[in-house]
């Protein structure tokens, strides 16, 4: 059961990220966060109604911690994401986002094998292979190195928010994850007031109000569910389950956005694909 809930919610990160990152294109990341993040805000509270939990100190200090990291995440993804390709991206900040929930497996005494070794190594390779920039002729991908940076960064600071929420008590049920939300709305509002000048709704039609909308609930709800699967295995396996997230963003960019990768970097995406798999494994 933890497996399968670990994979719903990668399904619905990977959709949530491609809407926003979709809407990131056309309006600055930051508002979209202002929106997505009270929407995600609501939804969570709603979840925590639901499932039996208390709010400690506990809960408050992993919130605390957790949104202030978030924030810094998906900001960071969505502005990876808005720089693009998303199809590239998205699997960097993936592979990335595994180290940090494997490090802290090992720190609370999840033991890992040579499998799981073998999978740490295949993501590291996949980075390498997808940050290759191919000839701008030709209609190929061309990879950002601020873009790539920021994808890195935003998979580090997602495995580091995962942790903190994966290692919360099942006695705090959702809370943790509310009071996360909570910060990062504040943050974002305070970032959007101290630096950006204009009304919130400039850029926006309904179309991407409603993307905004639907990409804050699917990933709140995302969080609700992989908190889930935390409670029911370990974290390091919940966690790097999750980082199938790009699967859904790939397959909806060229879909949708008919995004073209050159050989070598599709080999790249392929592997980090298969790096995850295989250290879902473990």
């Amino acid at each position: 059961m933890a497996a399968l809930l670990a994979l719903i919610s990668s399904l619905m990160w990977g959709t949530a990220d491609f809407f926003g990152g979709f809407v990131s294109k056309k309006i600055p990341a930051i508002k979209v966060l202002v929106l997505s993040y009270p929407v995600g805000l609501l939804f969570l509270y709603i979840y925590a109604l639901l499932l039996p939990g208390e709010i400690n100190l506990n809960s408050i200090v992993i919130g605390l911690i957790a949104g202030v990291v978030g924030i810094l995440a998906i900001g960071s993804l969505y502005l990876a994401l808005a720089i693009g390709p998303m199809s590239v991206m998205s699997p960097v900040t993936a592979a990335a986002s595994t180290f940090v929930p494997i490090a802290m497996g090992l720190i609370v005494g999840e033991n890992l094998n040579w499998l799981a070794w073998v999978g740490i190594l295949l993501a590291i390779i996949s980075v390498a292979l997808v940050s290759l920039e191919p000839s701008s002729t030709g209609g190929k991908l061309v990879v950002s190195g601020k873009g790539l940076a920021l994808a890195i960064c935003s998979g580090l600071l997602i495995g580091t928010f995962l942790s903190l929420v994966g290692l919360a008590s099942p006695e705090n049920g959702m809370w943790p994850l509310v009071i996360a939300r909570f910060i990062s709305s504040i943050l974002a509002l305070i970032y959007f007031a101290t630096f950006k000048s204009g009304k919130l709704s400039e850029g926006y039609n309904s179309k991407l109000l409603a993307l905004v909308v639907l990409s804050g609930a699917l990933d709140a709800t995302a969080n609700a569910v992989f908190v889930l699967a935390t409670f029911d295995g370990y974290l390091s396996i919940a966690a790097v389950i999750a980082a199938l997230y790009p699967a859904a963003t790939v397959i909806l960019a060229t879909v949708f956005l008919k995004e073209k990768l050159s050989s070598i970097q599709s080999v790249g995406i392929g592997l980090a694909f298969f790096a995850v798999a295989i250290l879902s494994l473990v």
